[in-house]
């Protein structure tokens, strides 16, 4: 049954595979199964957009097989889609410590360095992601990484024009309130 469950997570029919999912899960099964089950449920639910019910899947997965770095990565995701931006670095970071060549936790820990508004260190966890996945990664993995590198860069050209301008306007802010003052004595 497992199998054509994985079918249907394949085949992208992620409420059905929930429904099996869900059924499996009342069975009594061995704690490393019960954990894999949870593991394609949190996977289903993050596919769903259901992140908080991924989180909870997740979490309980990890109760059972806490070095299951997959489960921790939808975690992450979770995480992350759910904005809460400091949980995903914490998952990301404990991921890469046990496996420093996983691209995707790079490329995802570079983007949650973004959304903390962290553009230098954004970038250069980027790169970096960028260049283990051209030993590491697949074509897939390779084509995302440039993308977001690419989108990142440009990210940061447009906020160094932005910060040049906002100096340029507080000067001339400062030159304006400077002859204002100028004028009163």
């Amino acid at each position: 049954m497992i199998k054509e469950t994985r079918c249907l997570i394949d085949q992208g029919y992620y409420e059905e595979a929930i429904s099996q999912l869900s059924r499996y899960l009342q069975i009594d099964i061995r704690p490393i199964e019960k954990a894999s089950i949870l593991r394609e449920l949190a996977y289903c639910y993050l596919r769903m957009g259901w992140y908080g019910e991924a989180v909870k899947a997740c979490k309980q997965s990890l109760a059972i097989n806490p070095s299951d770095n997959d489960t921790r990565f939808y975690l992450a995701s979770a995480y992350a889609s759910l904005k809460w931006t400091d949980e995903a670095i914490e998952e990301l970071r404990s991921l890469l410590e046990s496996d420093p060549t996983d691209v995707l936790s790079w490329h995802d820990l570079a983007l949650c360095y973004r959304d903390k508004g962290w553009l230098k260190e954004s970038l250069e966890v980027m790169r970096r992601a960028n260049a283990d996945a051209k030993t590491y990664g697949d074509p897939v993995d390779r084509e995302l990484i440039e993308k977001s590198l690419a989108n990142l860069e440009h990210e940061n050209e447009e906020g160094g024009d932005n910060n040049f301008k906002n100096l340029l306007l507080f000067m001339i802010l400062l030159l304006i309130l400077m002859k204002n003052k100028k004028n009163k004595f």
